[in-house]
């Protein structure tokens, strides 16, 4: 069965770190704050399927006069949470610069054999060129030519607190004023990432026969300016690959969103009532809606509903790294 390069990406990268996103960068649509800086602390939102970004719908910290807020309003019963600069942990130099991220099924990474006549140029400042031998029938690759920076939520109790009261309200938001139809349990309240200034990443599936896989990634001017205008993917079989960010995108920041960690939302019609789950997870990505059955106050846009709820949970803890 063939699967999306974003379904590959995702199922072989996800780790400690959080969930890895093929999409990076800030969608163009949003305020001038999130293309200049990408996704926030607070973003509620869902993972794109069908390419691996984050749709935001709403920030939990920003008041309703802000930007990302003025044209589709806020969810029902809103009130931002208001964070201290202690809040939050910034680690600059999370990733060093040169950074290779890949599953086992990258079998061996090392930098190509120099030959006399290349040795000087290879040894610029701001060059990378590695070769991967790829071995298993598919797999993934991330490179941060410039490291990555990481950030992430201490106090969490406060996000937790504010899904459990509201996921109904947040529920009703996406479905009814923003038309988006998702599954019961895809929302998404981003609390951590790591961000990059540049990226290279690849996901590649094979057929049963295929052999040993060769790739080899080489850039140049890494630290200097934006890497996508001057690289360059070769391969041994068909993969899938992006770099980034371009010109569009680039300011020097680091902007580009590689992993987010978070909580998943869920709310479901149980015996007793609406039941809400609130833990530490990686995202649900769907690519259809789970209904609820007939005559469930959910079942048509969680029209009506109720906001109470029968508890949460907080056990299933994915690793966080801290």
């Amino acid at each position: 069965m063939a699967y999306s390069p974003q379904d590959v990406y995702a199922r072989h990268l996800v780790s400690r770190r959080g969930y890895p996103l093929w999409t990076p960068e800030p969608n163009m649509n949003l305020p001038d704050v999130y293309i200049r800086e990408g996704l926030k602390i607070g973003d509620v939102g869902v993972v794109v399927p069908e390419d691996g970004s984050f749709d935001v719908f709403f920030n939990v910290c920003l008041p309703p006069t802000h930007s990302l807020h003025l044209e589709t309003g806020v969810p029902d019963n809103f009130t931002p949470i208001l964070l201290s600069a202690r809040d939050i942990a910034r680690f600059p130099e999370a990733e060093s610069a040169g950074r290779i991220i890949s599953t086992s099924s990258v079998a061996r990474v090392r930098e190509p054999d120099a030959s006399d006549e290349d040795t000087e140029r290879r040894a610029q400042p701001g060059l990378l060129n590695y070769e991967f031998t790829l071995s298993s029938r598919e797999g993934a690759v991330l490179i941060l030519p410039e490291g990555a920076e990481r950030y992430y939520l201490r106090n969490e109790r406060l996000f937790m607190d504010k899904a459990i009261r509201h996921a109904v309200d947040w529920y009703n938001f996406a479905e009814q004023r923003l038309g988006r139809i998702i599954s019961h349990d895809s929302l998404y309240l981003i609390t951590g990432f790591y961000k990059a200034r540049s990226w290279s990443l690849a996901a590649y599936q094979q057929g049963a026969g295929a052999g040993e896989t060769s790739a080899q990634f080489k850039a140049v001017q890494v630290g200097r300016g934006n890497i996508a205008a001057s690289y360059t993917w070769e391969t041994t079989h068909a993969m899938d690959w992006r770099v980034g960010p371009s010109d569009l995108y680039y300011n020097g920041m680091a902007n580009q969103t590689v992993f987010i960690q978070g909580f998943k939302i869920a709310v479901r019609e149980g015996i007793l009532g609406t039941k809400v789950n609130v833990r530490p997870d990686f995202p649900t990505v769907r690519t259809y809606r789970v209904e609820f059955s007939s005559g469930s106050r959910f079942s048509n846009l969680w029209g009506g509903g109720s906001r109470s709820r029968s508890g949460s949970t907080a056990n299933a803890r994915a690793p966080r790294g801290k």
